[in-house]
């Protein structure tokens, strides 16, 4: 009887050990620091831009980004597993407006074809808080917040024999982001992860985790 009972003890022992280390090799806790590296689509300013330029003849328009870089470090750590992370937020995106229209001389009484090109870039610079609800070894969703400030630049080029080229910086607006996500390693260190939400005018975003 004295036997079984020290193996049923050490057997509790051995569990509580083996759970409390499972617990401990989560994807994010106090302490873990994330990086990742996304690119967010479809971009609805661009979107927007298809719409404002949609009565000029043979708009195009394109762009790269938004092109989103983060970081997620560990702060808090709460009894019931659940963790608390913040960092920053490092965006750009570009987008360009080709199109053609004609400028009228009235005075002269003939009308000239010309090609402008409206170029439109972004700079987001933002700070992030994240809550990590559900983690295992290998997965990590969490829910996040994110607030700063976008600086913005406005350039264009034209031929038309009325217009000029201009530049500027067309000011800053306010970054605000609301996002749900999921990061899922495939090594201790290297991963994947995907953000629903609202982030630097994308709903949707996606690319590559490290975890140090």
């Amino acid at each position: 009887m004295k036997k079984q009972s020290l193996l049923a003890l050490a057997s509790v022992i051995f569990l509580l050990n083996t759970q409390s280390k499972a617990q401990d090799n989560t994807a994010f806790e106090k302490g873990t620091v994330v990086a990742t590296a996304g690119y967010g689509f479809p971009d609805l300013y661009r979107t927007s831009l298809r719409v404002a330029y949609n009565g000029y003849s043979s708009t195009k328009v394109s762009g790269v980004g938004p092109i989103i870089l983060k970081g997620d470090y560990g702060i808090v750590k709460f009894k019931w597993g659940h963790s608390v992370g913040a960092g920053i937020v490092i965006g750009y995106s570009s987008s360009k407006v080709v199109f053609n229209d004609y400028y009228n001389d009235y005075y002269n009484g003939y009308r000239t074809l010309y090609t402008e090109t409206d170029s439109y870039k972004k700079i987001t610079i933002g700070a992030r808080g994240t809550y990590h609800f559900f983690t295992k070894e290998k997965f990590d969703c969490y829910a996040s917040i994110g607030l700063g400030f976008n600086i913005n630049s406005y350039t264009q080029t034209t031929n038309n024999p009325n217009g000029s080229t201009k530049s500027a910086v067309a000011g800053s607006g306010v970054y605000e982001a609301f996002t749900v996500g999921i990061r899922y390693y495939f090594t201790k260190n290297f991963g994947v992860y995907s953000e629903l939400g609202w982030d630097m005018s994308a709903p949707i975003q996606g690319g590559i985790a490290l975890k140090f």
